[in-house]
C-alpha cells in the first residue's frame, strides 16, 4: 500500500496519475466493494466521515480495505493542519482523521507528502 498525504488542493492527485501510473482513482464516498477494486483511494477524509455517520468502526474498516486490495494507493488531505473546528463532532472527526492517517502511513510500504505538487518520499 501506498499513502499519499498533503494539504487540501495541493497536488496529490496529480502526483499519483503522473508518477505512479494510477488510472483508476476511486473517491472515498463510494460504496466499499468500490474501494476494493480500485487502483487508488482519493479524498479518503470522506471515507472516514462516511463510516462515522453509518455507525461504523473507521479504522477497522480501513484495516479490512486494506486486506482486501493491499496493493491500493490512498490519499489523504492533511486536515489537523488547518483551524480548529468549532463543533464537538467535526472535532471529532479531524481526531480521527488524523489516527487513521498515522495508522496508515505505518502500514503502508511507501509515504509520499505533497506540498504544491510535489511530492517527497518520507518513508
Amino acid at each position: 500500500m501506498i499513502f499519499i498525504v498533503g494539504g487540501a488542493f495541493s497536488g496529490k492527485r496529480d502526483y499519483a496519475r503522473n508518477h505512479l501510473g494510477t488510472a483508476d482513482l476511486a473517491e472515498g464516498t463510494e460504496s466499499f466493494d468500490r474501494l476494493c477494486e480500485a487502483d487508488a483511494v482519493c479524498d479518503f477524509q470522506l471515507f472516514a466521515e462516511k463510516c462515522v455517520k453509518n455507525g461504523i468502526d473507521a479504522l477497522a474498516e480501513t484495516e479490512r480495505l486494506i486486506e482486501k486490495n493491499p496493493s491500493v494507493i490512498i490519499i489523504a488531505d492533511e486536515i489537523g493542519c488547518g483551524v480548529v473546528p468549532v463543533e464537538k463532532s467535526d472535532r471529532e472527526l479531524r481526531e480521527l482523521c488524523g489516527r487513521l492517517n498515522c495508522m496508515l502511513a505505518e502500514r503502508a510500504d511507501k509515504v509520499v507528502r505533497v506540498v504544491c505538487g510535489i511530492g517527497r518520499v518520507i518513508k
